[in-house]
């Protein structure tokens, strides 16, 4: 970053197609961390200027670097528990889900159980209603029907 007061030094452009009098502006070479040395008038003759800009970003941001890598950090581990919960809630749910089921049919088992009496008596009310048919179609023939043996399924 150019700030204001720092010295700017002309660079040859890396363009072919411009003309060599245009030049790119870099600041000049920074001096030594906690030193008020002289800064020399040109990056190029300043052999460490690469060092100690990336010392003097480092030394200014590096921190806040650090910082927000610890945070995305944290937010990594936050981010897989919270995955790993959603999945065991889900789970859970589906669950609840399928015992709502099993409640909602538990809940009609009386019903389904005055039903099956009801049919249980009807069928009792049918067979001997079939059996006096029997008897009077036996007396009006005159011999006796064959009977069939029962099924117990």
């Amino acid at each position: 970053r150019i700030t204001e007061g720092q010295p700017r030094v002309a660079m040859p452009s890396t363009d072919t197609t411009a003309s060599t009098s245009h030049f790119e502006i870099l600041p000049a070479g920074l001096p030594p961390s906690g030193s008020r040395a002289s800064v020399p008038a040109s990056a190029k003759d300043d052999p460490r200027w690469a060092r100690r800009a990336a010392e003097a970003l480092a030394s200014s941001s590096g921190a806040d670097i650090a910082r927000v890598q610890a945070t995305l950090q944290e937010l990594r581990k936050c981010q897989q528990a919270v995955s790993e919960q959603l999945g065991e809630t889900r789970e859970a749910v589906l669950w609840l889900q399928r015992l709502e089921v099993v409640e909602q049919q538990m809940i009609l088992i009386p019903d389904y159980q005055v039903k099956a009496r009801k049919l249980a008596h009807d069928m009792k009310n049918v067979e001997e209603r079939l059996l006096k048919a029997k008897k009077r179609a036996e007396k009006l023939i005159g011999h006796e029907l064959p009977s069939f043996p029962e099924d117990d399924e």
